[in-house]
């Protein structure tokens, strides 16, 4: 009742200020459906790992996604069941490990990374990190550093979201909380399919109302054997090869045995034309 009586420049910018606000609470929601918190019964600390989705242009080479992690390209083409060579291809899934731990009750793989031109918390948290961050995060995990002014070259924490295995998870056969960042067509059907993971421990680990773009935890008993296209795709990019090496190889036979062919009855010729000469003499 009592912002009835302000005046009406005032009663905009408390209405505005409110909104902000409850923009900022929605917002926290949002980034947080599924429980990132610590278990009290878990480990202070685990190895775990992230998905990633290889994307064109810079990060369909595993050089630079295990830039990205601060990782060996090998640790990460050893999980994702590839070889450390292999041309990603775009959208294809990826096993990143890392080390997840507690920071103030929250589960937190942090990565370091440094700012280049133009970067702000937004663009490394949505699109270098897909989401496996948010950038509220990352804004708490570098309180020294103006968010709207990154220096060039700083070295910033990016928290990526992930999670340890409880006692009780422990005790069921649970290994590994693979952090996933949901898509608009995923469903729990096909995901827990391709990680070789139970729906009901999916759906009770995480709250999928609302989760597009937002990491969500799979329960795994073993590390998932990804079925990975690149094979299938380098099989078909080397085919040209082998037939182009396969008629250079058939061509070059054919000309060895023209040439031999061709001394032997030159040989030949010479040898009559000797005999020739030898009875006509």
């Amino acid at each position: 009742m009592a912002v009835l009586f302000l005046p009406s420049s005032s009663q905009c910018l408390f209405l505005a200020l409110m909104l902000f606000l409850t923009n900022i609470s929605a917002q926290t929601q949002q980034l947080s459906r599924t429980n990132f918190t610590c278990p009290v019964d878990s480990p202070p600390s685990c190895e775990t790992y992230v998905t990633y989705i290889a994307q064109s242009p810079n990060f369909l080479s595993l050089t630079n996604i295990s830039n990205l992690f601060d990782i060996s390209s090998l640790s990460i083409s050893k999980a994702s069941n590839i070889d450390e060579d292999s041309k990603l291809i775009p959208n294809q899934v990826l096993l990143v490990p890392v080390t997840c731990g507690c920071t103030e009750n929250r589960s937190f793989a942090n990565i370091s990374y440094s700012i280049k031109t133009d970067d702000y918390y937004k663009l490394i948290s949505a699109t270098l990190f897909q989401n496996l961050t948010n950038y509220l995060e990352m804004e708490d995990a570098n309180p020294s550093l103006n968010p709207n002014l990154l220096p060039l070259d700083a070295k910033v924490v990016a928290p990526l979201f992930c999670r340890c295995p409880s006692k009780n998870q422990l005790n069921k056969g649970i290994k590994y909380l693979i952090t996933y960042v949901w898509k608009a067509n995923d469903n729990v059907t096909i995901v827990s399919s391709k990680f070789g993971a139970s729906q009901g421990d999916m759906l009770t680990q995480n709250n999928f109302t609302d989760a597009a773009n937002l990491p969500i935890l799979i329960p795994v008993t073993n590390l998932p054997k990804l079925d990975q296209p690149s094979s299938s795709v380098s099989s078909s990019k080397k085919l040209p090869v082998i037939i182009g090496i396969s008629l250079g190889s058939a061509f070059f036979i054919v000309v060895l045995t023209l040439s031999l062919v061709y001394v032997y009855c030159l040989k030949m010729k010479r040898l009559n034309r000797s005999t020739s000469l030898a009875e006509t003499a």
